[in-house]
């Protein structure tokens, strides 16, 4: 099943993103999962199986002034519990993304992953996305990672 997140979902949430990025800071925090349930533009989705928390992804409509009035999605810490069922969890996410941007009436769905993640390059080739359109860039700014770079 696939839901947006609660604020209950704070450990689960934190445990998969630890598996993303390990050795980063992540701190997940129960109000802004609850402040991002409440934002129109803003999904922070979970799947459960069983009942537990096993894959989460962030998705993101940002106004586009290029369109009229049609944003485009961007897509971004798509995790799967590695030690989780033998199910396709990953390509059920983002069949939820693809649905929340046709509802949106959004012109494209933008996937953000670090050049490590295979397994997501792969899954959204299957999906049908091009990684050879667009390059992205990436500066941290206002953090630790900008001071010691």
């Amino acid at each position: 099943m696939i839901r947006q997140a609660v604020p209950e979902d704070r450990a689960a949430v934190q445990r998969l993103y630890e598996v993303l990025c390990p050795g980063e800071p992540v701190r997940v925090i129960a109000s802004r999962i609850e402040q991002i349930a409440e934002d129109s533009n803003h999904f922070l989705l979970v799947h459960e199986t069983e009942g537990k928390v096993d894959g989460t992804v962030f998705v993101s409509f940002c106004l586009d002034p290029m369109f009229g009035t049609l944003p485009f999605t961007v897509v971004e810490n798509l995790i799967v519990n590695p030690n989780g069922p033998v199910t396709d969890i990953g390509h059920e996410l983002m069949t939820a993304v693809e649905k929340l941007a046709r509802e949106h009436s959004s012109t494209k769905v933008v996937v953000l992953s670090s050049r490590l993640h295979e397994d997501t390059h792969a899954l959204c080739q299957r999906l049908g996305y091009d990684g050879d359109v667009t390059r992205s860039y990436e500066k941290y700014v206002g953090s630790e990672k900008e001071v010691n770079s």
